[in-house]
C-alpha cells in the first residue's frame, strides 16, 4: 500500500527535477512531467480500484508536531471522495501536460511553466489526501502561491500581473477565514484529525460561543456553525462564490492549459472538496447550510446571467465556472453532496474538453475563413459543433436532472416551506435555461460568423451555414443529451453507492439509487429547460424579436449591467481598493511621512544637536580646555624640571664632575705623566741604548764563531757519507 504515496510525490520529484536541472532540460523538461503525472493518474486508478473492494487506504508518514495538546500526524489518507477526486485531478492534469508540449512550444520559461503545473498537481493531490485541517490548510495556501506564478506566467503583460495579483490578494482575504476556522476547530476539538473531530462532532452539538464576550456584550453562536461559516469563507474564495467570485474571470490571462487546470481540476473544487469532506459537520449546522445554498443559489444565477452578454470565449468558459460552482455550492446547501461531486466530476470531465477545444475550434474556423469554402465548411465542422453543442447542452441538464431525481424525493417532500421548494426549483431550472443559452450562443458565435471580404474579387460574401435551429439537428441535439445523459444517469447509481460510506445524506436512500429512480417526469422536466435555452438562443439568432421601445430600453439597461458584470468590480475599487489605497496613502504621508521619517528625522536632529552640545560643551570646554591645561601644565613642569633639576642640578654636577675631571687630568698629566712616566720611560730608554751598544760590539765576533762551527760539522757529515760508501 505504501506504493500509493507516489501518487502525489512523483509530480513533486518531477518539480525537483525541473527546478535543479532547468537548464539543462530546457524544451525537454516535458519529458519529466508527463511520465510523473501519467504514473500518478495510472496509481489513482489503481487506488480507486482497491479502495472499492477492500475500503479506505491509511498512509501514516510521521508527526509534524507534538507539543502536547496539540500533535499533528502528517498522512494520506485516501476513502472513496478521495479517489474520485485523484482520478479527476490526475486524469485531467495528464491531458494539460501532454497539450501543453505543442501550446507552450518556444516559450522563454518552457521548464518553470512545466515545474510550476507539477507543483500545482502536487498541492492538489496532497490537499485531496490530508488527514489533519493544518496539512490542508498548509497545501491550500501552496495552491493558491502556484496559481498566482501560472497566472502570472507571461509577467511581461501588464494583464497578466494584476490577474494575478487580484487572485491572490482574494484568495488571500477568504484564507483569513479558513485560518480562523481551523483555530476555532483546534479550540473546540484539541485535535486537528478531520476524522476524530468528524467522529467528536454529536459531543459539541449544543456547545456555543459568545463572539460579543471580549465587549462585554451576549451574542451566542452554536459553535459548529461558527467553524462551518468560517471554513466557508475558505471554500467561497477557491471556489469564487459570490462576492469573492472576481479573481475568476481575470485568471483568463494565463495560458490556456493553465485556466483549464484550474477551472476543471484543481483550484475551483476545492473548495466543494472541502464543504463534501466536511459533510457531516454541515448537516450539523442548518444555519450555514442556509448560507451555503443562498450563496450557491445566487452565484448561480448571477454568473450564468453574465455569461449571457459576454463575448470573449475565455470569459464566457470563465462565468460558466462559476455558476457550475455556484449550483454545486447550492447543492450542498440543501444537503445533497452526492450530487454535487458528481456534477463536480462531469463538469470538470466538461470543462476540460471546453478549454483545451477552443483553441484549436477557433483555429480550424479561421482557417476555413481563410478558404472561403462553404461547402467544406458547413461539412467538416458540423461535426465539431454537434459534439460542443451536445456536450453543452448535457452540461445544461445533468445537474438538475440528478437533484431531482427519484433518489432525491424526499429532499423536496421534506421541507416545512413550500415557498422555499419552489425558489429552489425556479432557479434550478433558470440555471439550467440560461447556462444552454449561453452555451448555444457561444457556439453560434464561433460557427455562424459571416465569411470575410474576399478582397481579389472585391465582393462581401455574406452567406451564413445553413440555419442550426432545423428541426432536424434539434432533434439530432436533444437526442444525442439524451442518450449521453442517460448513460450519467446509469453512472449516477453506481457513484452514489461508491460515495455513500463518506457523505452524510440521510435522506439519499440507497434502497431507490436503481435505474427505476429515475422516473419520466424528473427525466424530462430538466431536459425541457435546457433544450427550451438552446431553442430560444437559435430562434434569437435566426429570428430577431423586435421589442417595443419602452421594454428595449429597460433590456439595454439590464444588458449594460451584466456586460459590465454586475459593477461588482467597480464597488469594490470604488469601496474597498480606493478607500484602501487612500488610507494607505494617508497613512504614508501622514503615519510614515509625519510621524515614522518625522520621528527619525527629529532622533537625527537631536542626535545632532546633542553631539554638538556634547562638543561645545563636554569636548571644547571640559576635554579641550582639561588637555590644554595638562599640556600647560605639563610645559610648565617640564621647564620647571628643566630650570630646576636639568639646569641647576644635573647641569651644575655634571659642570662640577667635568671640572673635576679636568683638575683629575690636569694633575694626573703634571705628576703622574710629566714626572713618573717621563723618568720611567727615559731611564728605560737609556738603559736600551746601554744594551744595543753591547750587543753592536759583540755581534761581529760572534758570527765568525757560528762559521767555524757549521763548517767544521759538514766536514764531519762529508766524510762520514763517504766512509760509509766505500
Amino acid at each position: 500500500m505504501f506504493v500509493f504515496t507516489l501518487i502525489p510525490f512523483l509530480p513533486l520529484l518531477a518539480f525537483l527535477i525541473i527546478g535543479l536541472g532547468g537548464r539543462w532540460l530546457g524544451d525537454r523538461s516535458h519529458r519529466v512531467a508527463i511520465p510523473a503525472v501519467v504514473g500518478s493518474c495510472a496509481l489513482s486508478v489503481i487506488a480507486a480500484i482497491v479502495v472499492l473492494r477492500t475500503g479506505p487506504i491509511d498512509l501514516p508518514l510521521y508527526t509534524l508536531i507534538r507539543a502536547d495538546p496539540l500533535v499533528v500526524d502528517l498522512g494520506l489518507y485516501i476513502d472513496q471522495l478521495a479517489a474520485v477526486m485523484l482520478l479527476l485531478v490526475t486524469g485531467v492534469s495528464s491531458l494539460v501536460h501532454i497539450y501543453s508540449v505543442r501550446y507552450m512550444q518556444g516559450d522563454p520559461r518552457y521548464a518553470r511553466f512545466f515545474a510550476v503545473i507539477a507543483l500545482f498537481t502536487f498541492a492538489m493531490l496532497m490537499l485531496v489526501m490530508s488527514t489533519n485541517l493544518l496539512m490542508l490548510y498548509m497545501f491550500w495556501e501552496q495552491m493558491g502561491l502556484c496559481s498566482y506564478l501560472l497566472i502570472s506566467h507571461w509577467s511581461e503583460r501588464r494583464a497578466a500581473c494584476h490577474a494575478a495579483t487580484k487572485a491572490f490578494l482574494v484568495n488571500a482575504v477568504a484564507d483569513v477565514g479558513l485560518g480562523f476556522g481551523v483555530v476555532v476547530t483546534f479550540a473546540t476539538f484539541r485535535t486537528l484529525d478531520i476524522r476524530q473531530v468528524l467522529a467528536a462532532l454529536p459531543a459539541h452539538v449544543n456547545e456555543s460561543v459568545n463572539l460579543l464576550g471580549w465587549a462585554g456584550g451576549t451574542w451566542e453562536v452554536p459553535v459548529l456553525t461558527l467553524i462551518a461559516l468560517l471554513l466557508f469563507v475558505g471554500a467561497m474564495g477557491k471556489s469564487a462564490q459570490f462576492p469573492l467570485h472576481v479573481w475568476l474571470p481575470f485568471a483568463m490571462e494565463a495560458p490556456t492549459p493553465v485556466s483549464a487546470l484550474i477551472h476543471a481540476a484543481t483550484m475551483v473544487n476545492a473548495g466543494v472538496f472541502l464543504v463534501a469532506r466536511l459533510s457531516p459537520l454541515y448537516w450539523l449546522s442548518p444555519a450555514a447550510m442556509t448560507v451555503m445554498a443562498v450563496v450557491g443559489a445566487f452565484t448561480a444565477l448571477f454568473a450564468a446571467t453574465v455569461a449571457l452578454t459576454q463575448t470573449d470565449i475565455k470569459r464566457i468558459l470563465a462565468y460558466s465556472t462559476i455558476s457550475q460552482l455556484g449550483f454545486m455550492m447550492m447543492v450542498c446547501g440543501v444537503g445533497a453532496f452526492t450530487a454535487a461531486i458528481f456534477h463536480l466530476v462531469t463538469h470538470g470531465a466538461f470543462k476540460a474538453f471546453f478549454f483545451l477545444s477552443t483553441g484549436n475550434v477557433l483555429q480550424t474556423v479561421a482557417a476555413e475563413f481563410e478558404t472561403d469554402s462553404l461547402a467544406r465548411r458547413s461539412g467538416s465542422l458540423s461535426g465539431l459543433a454537434w459534439s460542443l453543442s451536445v456536450l453543452g447542452l448535457v452540461l445544461a441538464w445533468i445537474p438538475p436532472l440528478v437533484l431531482f431525481s427519484g433518489p432525491y424525493e424526499r429532499l423536496w417532500s421534506g421541507l416545512p416551506s413550500q415557498a422555499a421548494l419552489a425558489v429552489f426549483w425556479i432557479l434550478t431550472m433558470a440555471t439550467a435555461f440560461l447556462t444552454a443559452f449561453y452555451f448555444s450562443r457561444w457556439v453560434m458565435a464561433v460557427f455562424l460568423q459571416p465569411l470575410p471580404v474576399d478582397w481579389q474579387r472585391g465582393t462581401a460574401h455574406t452567406e451564413q451555414i445553413p440555419n442550426m435551429a432545423a428541426p432536424g439537428i434539434l432533434f439530432g441535439l436533444v437526442g444525442g443529451a439524451v442518450l449521453l445523459g442517460g448513460t450519467l444517469a446509469l453512472a449516477w447509481t453506481g457513484f452514489a453507492r461508491f460515495l455513500s460510506p463518506v457523505l452524510v445524506e440521510p435522506i439519499l436512500s440507497l434502497e431507490r439509487l436503481e435505474p427505476g429512480g429515475l422516473v419520466a417526469p424528473s427525466f424530462l422536466l430538466p431536459l425541457a429547460f435546457a433544450a427550451g435555452g438552446w431553442g430560444a438562443a437559435l430562434y434569437l439568432q435566426a429570428r430577431p424579436v423586435a421589442m417595443p421601445s419602452w421594454l428595449t430600453d429597460k433590456v439595454t439597461a439590464l444588458y449594460v449591467l451584466f456586460l459590465n458584470k454586475g459593477y461588482v468590480d467597480e464597488i469594490y475599487e470604488a469601496a474597498i481598493v480606493q478607500p484602501t489605497l487612500r488610507l494607505a496613502r494617508w497613512l504614508w504621508q501622514r503615519v510614515d511621512v509625519r510621524v515614522i521619517d518625522g520621528l527619525f528625522l527629529g532622533l537625527g536632529t537631536l542626535s545632532v544637536s546633542l553631539a554638538r552640545w556634547l562638543w561645545r560643551v563636554v569636548d571644547v570646554r571640559v576635554i579641550d580646555q582639561a588637555a590644554t591645561g595638562i599640556g600647560s601644565g605639563s610645559v610648565h613642569v617640564a621647564r620647571w624640571l628643566w630650570q630646576t633639576v636639568d639646569v641647576r642640578v644635573v647641569d651644575r654636577a655634571a659642570t662640577g664632575v667635568g671640572r673635576g675631571s679636568v683638575t683629575m687630568a690636569q694633575w694626573l698629566w703634571e705628576v703622574v705623566d710629566i714626572r713618573g712616566f717621563e723618568r720611567l720611560f727615559g731611564g728605560v730608554g737609556r738603559q736600551s741604548d746601554a744594551t744595543g751598544e753591547t750587543l753592536r760590539k759583540v755581534e761581529p765576533r760572534m758570527l765568525q764563531d757560528h762559521l767555524l762551527v757549521m763548517i767544521f760539522w759538514m766536514v764531519l757529515a762529508m766524510g762520514l757519507l763517504f766512509w760509509l760508501m766505500l
